[in-house]
């Protein structure tokens, strides 16, 4: 034990004086030495290319992170441009070491500054004139006296960055445009009627009719209608083409995959992608002509509604994944033309090139001095291992880069479609062996990726527990997760099958061309889900009265209606609690958020319970993050104005037994000149929940206010404009959106059908 302890003291001691090393005064800098700076700008940027590979993936609202940023990038910049000042040779021929030390330096820094330019998936930056000209300026340095084991290596690193560099200006326009393009194509291909994008009866698990695109539609021959201009797709390369139908087709007993595919992950991916194409028309105001379409509700409620509610997260998680990429990251750009292979291949030269630089700079001594430009020693002490580690940093980056887009659902979707494309090609044993190559990988690319997957948590946020809590500027710091539990699946689910049930029994429009008739269908739509939630209290005739008194007297938005439900529903969870628990119940007001309670006590209430306070404090959090239909000034201010008002009707209150008195006792005290509050209108509607259905135990209270909330949340997601949707695909996915995804296909576009990219107000564009 005792050498190895030695060689283990030996080691942190070794690590410790490099580090001091790097930290001594040195006069040309009067501060760290050169090392330390080199070292400290590489970091800068490996950092600065991590923040911007994770992007919004863990990133739940830009707003708290955009400074950080910011603050990250002064710092990589200023910090490469001194090191590369410091750095600048001497003529003298005194430490000609050192000076081929500054070379490799210089060049390593400038190609991986522009590498994360360039390569960085997220939050794309275009490079800048300064960028560009230190580039050359790094080829300059290269015509210096340079020994040639170290200046072969150089030039190949600095023309491969050049390369890069030129590849990417001409291929950016490019393929942006045919991103662009290939949107208007698909959203042309939906509306036309001669393309008959799906039958009207097509079955929706065979996949039969169903003719979505997936892929290959950009290799197909397009024709301009004219004077609508619209694209006509002319199928004249029909292998290429990939449809959902075709996905479905393939069930030999020669197909390894595909046929073998029990659980459909093979296929769903393909699925949720050409799902993607249709839902991402929602962003930019193109119209969604399907939604009259008979096809798409059936394969909503049929297919991804399944019996245990899963497959319905899988595909929307990645659909979502999808949609994620195309507003916060370039991976929508890059795979517009196919797999990114010339990008990849210049990845691998670089990692090669740098790779074999490591092993050419053993020659150079370890300790030397040079003179800089400025005419001041610069003494260095471990020139080989910093440069050595530096290269680690950029072939780490490297790598990082290709994992990133290699490692992707993108990726997954070309080589399921790419099997496809080989299964219609004759048959030998080149493609046998192609196709078996290309199963390994499919099944390696779907046990490896995993990036889009939701963790099924909501956020909870109770008002009558947050105005008892000092106020912060984030309020998520007072909002706490759950698990989104089977039988809140359940009834939201079962509430969207209803509502597209009734959506399926109105007289569509869908078999006509007629827009102003379209545009009646719709409208039904909409009103249909807006009312859908009042049928989770049909049998109590008088209840809807009361509440149709209370909404016709508040006479606002759905901000208003959320916050006096919420209120309402913990006042009924606090009298649960109380009748219940007794003199348990004297805890604080946190044991609002309390899901599990102990099922003898509950008597058959715990499935609904949890539903109805999970679904409550949820669509709360989504008040406190303005995800409503409401403005988000609007939103704001109506938030903040209850939370004060609950602070001060609340105030001294330490018990659930104390807020439940004192709200009821103020529910009686005369309303004030401006009217009720709404914590007052909340808690009235409380008693008359309770009087109605007798008492606050009763089973049927809480499955009607479970339905209520389903049906409720499906209205709040579907009115809710896609701009705000847009913003909080940022970090790890809201439930709401999930639900606006499927909404959507199902026909049911909001209120406002001019849906798209609206001007935010502050308070949304504060999040984006």
């Amino acid at each position: 034990m005792m050498p190895a302890n030695n060689m283990l003291f030996e080691f942190l001691q070794s690590i410790l004086e490099t580090v001091r090393e790097l930290f001594r005064h040195d006069p040309t800098t009067r501060a760290a030495s050169v090392e330390f700076w080199v070292m400290a700008s590489t970091w800068l940027l490996l950092v600065k290319f991590a923040v911007g590979s994770m992007g919004p993936r863990f990133m739940v609202s830009s707003q708290y992170v955009n400074p950080g940023v910011q603050i990250l990038r002064i710092l990589s910049h200023y910090s490469v441009s001194y090191s590369l000042g410091l750095m600048q040779p001497s003529t003298s021929e005194q430490g000609s070491a050192t000076n081929d030390l500054f070379q490799v330096w210089a060049v390593l820094i400038v190609t991986m500054q522009d590498s994360v330019s360039i390569g960085r998936p997220y939050k794309p930056q275009e490079m800048s004139t300064v960028d560009l000209l230190t580039s050359l300026w790094s080829a300059n340095q290269l015509r210096a006296k340079t020994a040639m084991y170290l200046k072969v290596p150089l030039w190949i690193i600095w023309s491969i960055h050049a390369s890069r560099i030129i590849w990417y200006y001409v291929s950016s326009d490019s393929a942006e445009g045919a991103s662009t393009d290939n949107m208007k194509l698909v959203g042309d291909y939906m509306a036309s009627s001669s393309s008959q994008h799906a039958d009207h009866d097509a079955c929706p698990k065979t996949m039969v009719g169903y003719r979505y695109l997936v892929l290959g539609e950009d290799e197909q021959v397009k024709k301009i209608e004219r004077p609508s201009f619209r694209f006509q797709l002319d199928n004249t390369r029909p292998e290429e083409l990939i449809t959902l139908d075709k996905v479905w087709s393939h069930h030999d007993s020669g197909d390894r995959l595909l046929s073998k595919d029990a659980d459909g992950r093979f296929k769903d991916v393909c699925l949720s992608f050409a799902l993607y194409k249709l839902l991402r028309r929602r962003f930019f105001d193109f119209p969604i002509p399907e939604a009259d379409h008979p096809a798409m509700r059936r394969l909503i409620s049929q297919i991804i509604l399944d019996d245990n509610h899963e497959r319905v997260f899988r595909v929307t998680e990645v659909e979502l994944s999808f949609l994620q990429d195309l507003s916060y990251s370039k991976h929508a750009v890059v795979f517009a033309a196919g797999f990114p292979t010339q990008r990849l291949m210049l990845s691998l030269l670089m990692t090669s090139a740098a790779s074999y630089l490591a092993y050419a700079v053993h020659d150079l001594p370890r300790e030397t001095t040079a003179v800089t430009a400025g005419g001041r020693l610069a003494k260095i002490t471990h020139g080989v291992l910093v440069t050595r580690w530096i290269i680690l940093i950029m072939v780490c980056r490297e790598m990082w880069e290709i994992g990133v887009y290699v490692l992707s659902q993108w990726t997954k979707v070309l080589i399921v479609c790419n099997y496809i494309r080989q299964k219609q090609r004759p048959t030998g044993w080149v493609p046998m062996l192609q196709r078996w190559m290309t199963e390994k990988a499919a099944r390696i690319m779907f046990w490896l990726v995993w990036r889009g997957q939701w963790d099924e948590k909501i956020q909870q946020y109770n008002l009558l527990i947050g105005a008892q809590v000092k106020t912060t500027p984030n309020r998520r710091l007072r909002s706490r997760s759950v698990k989104l539990g089977s039988n809140i699946k359940k009834v939201i689910f079962e509430s969207l099958n209803q509502a597209l049930s009734a959506a399926s029994s109105l007289a569509e429009d869908g078999k006509t061309n007629n827009s102003s008739s379209a545009s009646l269908a719709q409208k039904k739509r909409n009103k249909l889900l807006m009312s859908h939630h009042w049928k989770a209290f049909a049998e109590k005739r008088s209840l809807q009265s009361k509440i149709s008194t209370i909404y016709h007297a508040l006479k606002a938005g759905d901000t208003h209606k959320v916050l006096v439900w919420h209120v309402a529903t913990s006042l009924c969870q606090i009298k649960l609690l109380l009748l219940l628990l007794g003199e348990e119940a004297t805890g604080s007001p946190g044991d609002l958020y309390m899901l599990n309670l102990p099922s003898t006590l509950l008597r058959g209430l715990e499935a609904h319970y949890a539903t109805v306070v999970s679904l409550s404090n949820y669509c709360a959090y989504l008040v406190t993050e303005a995800l409503v239909p409401d403005n988000g000034l609007v939103a704001d201010k109506v938030f903040d104005a209850v939370r004060e008002g609950a602070n001060y009707d609340l105030r001294g209150c330490r018990t659930l037994g104390e807020v439940h008195n004192t709200l009821v006792a103020a529910a009686w005290v005369p309303d004030e000149q401006n009217g009720p509050s709404i914590i007052k209108i909340g808690t009235k509607l409380s008693m008359e929940l309770m009087s109605t259905y007798g008492a606050v135990d009763k089973e049927d209270l809480w499955e009607s206010l479970g339905k209520f909330w389903a049906g409720f949340l499906l209205h709040l997601s579907a009115s809710t404009i896609a701009a705000k949707h847009r913003i909080h695909l940022q970090g790890r996915g809201e439930l709401t959106t999930h639900l606006w995804a499927l909404l959507s296909h199902a026909g049911f576009l909001g209120a406002d059908t001019d849906h798209g990219q609206q001007l935010l107000d502050p308070v949304d564009l504060n999040a984006a």
